[in-house]
């Protein structure tokens, strides 16, 4: 680290081979940020599209899960609405054989309802005789009309109940066929919901894998970025190592640092960053300041011709800077803290 007058520093910063020096730096720099941006930004989108994957998958796996329970709900509708249609058939069966017991007493029935009118037609006619044996055929064609009534009566009574017996197999056929129906649409709505909720899965799938695929080129952007980040570090590592030798300072990460000609206990700085808040002063590129052995560049002055400050010119100023008001602090709210300085001074 050689020595320089403010004056040689000042003449250096503007010639040509600093100038040519400090865009290359500047670019260096530039790219070396916008590499780590961008590095981090895209990690950052392959870890959450990597998250989103797997939410995704996680929930076409529900999803399947949940068609497998349609599949089952239906088989169990299908299974039913067949032993509903069973019982149909068999209740058929049982109706059309109670339906020709109905039919054979009704048939009977008919008949008796047409004796019974020529037992009544016999009754009249033997009313009608006077000869000999009137009276024994009156009294014999009453008997025959009083048996005729009643095998009639039974009859009736016999129709009426098999009859009903029809009237309720067939409902409760008609009430088979029903549930059956039922059933057998409630089927088809499960097997339709397990067919919509398998295409919903397959495409939370196909959803998944492109996003993992995604989440596989952002991670190889970021390591492209990554890489890209690694080479501006270190064409800026290279361009401060060129600062060393070819201008003779001590490069450090924010600042070029030489030794103070006209003051051995002093050293010049030339900024490389601008920081308006990091520092006791408002720092931009390519300022000049001067610094003591002791704090560095933990307290700059800003560089004058002749004598750096004093030690104890630079404590004090570097109490104050302690004990006084921050930037950008409001001056009431920093007061007691500067009363307390300017007390133990």
């Amino acid at each position: 680290m050689r020595a320089v007058r403010l004056s040689e520093l000042h003449e250096l910063l503007q010639g040509a081979p600093f100038t040519a020096w400090w865009a290359d730096l500047k670019k260096a720099t530039t790219d070396l940020k916008e590499a780590g941006d961008r590095h981090q930004e895209q990690i950052a989108q392959a870890q959450l599209m990597e998250l989103r994957s797997e939410l995704v998958q996680r929930t076409a796996m529900d999803a399947f899960s949940d068609a497998g329970l349609a599949e089952e709900a239906q088989a169990h509708a299908a299974v039913e609405a067949q032993e509903l249609e069973n019982r149909a058939l068999t209740l058929v069966g049982q109706y059309e054989e109670q339906r020709f017991r109905s039919s054979d007493l009704w048939y009977r029935r008919g008949g008796a309802e047409r004796s019974l009118e020529q037992a009544r037609e016999a009754v009249e006619a033997a009313g009608r005789d006077t000869g000999p044996a009137a009276k024994s055929q009156r009294a014999q064609a009453e008997a025959s009309l009083r048996a005729v009534e009643k095998a009639l009566g039974a009859l009736s009574t016999d129709y009426a109940a098999e009859d009903q017996k029809r009237s309720r197999l067939w409902t409760e056929v008609e009430a088979a066929w029903a549930q059956s129906f039922e059933r057998s649409l409630l089927a088809q709505e499960h097997g339709d919901r397990s067919r919509r909720i398998r295409r919903e899965a397959e495409r939370l799938f196909k959803e998944a894998e492109e996003r993992r695929l995604r989440a596989k080129q952002l991670r190889a952007e970021a390591d492209l970025a990554d890489r890209e980040r690694s080479g501006a570090a270190q064409r800026r590592s290279q361009l401060l190592e060129r600062a060393r030798q070819e201008f003779g300072c001590l490069p450090g990460d924010r600042f070029l640092s030489w030794r103070h000609r006209d003051d051995k206990r002093a050293a010049l700085v030339v900024a490389l960053v601008d920081d308006a808040e990091g520092y006791n002063v408002e720092v931009k590129a390519l300022d000049v300041f001067t610094v003591g052995p002791q704090r560095g560049i933990a307290f700059l002055e800003p560089a004058r011709e002749g004598l750096a400050p004093t030690a104890e010119e630079g404590d004090r100023r570097f109490e104050e800077y302690l004990l006084g008001p921050r930037r950008g602090v409001p001056q009431r709210d920093a007061g007691p803290a500067s009363g307390e300085g300017s007390g133990s001074a």
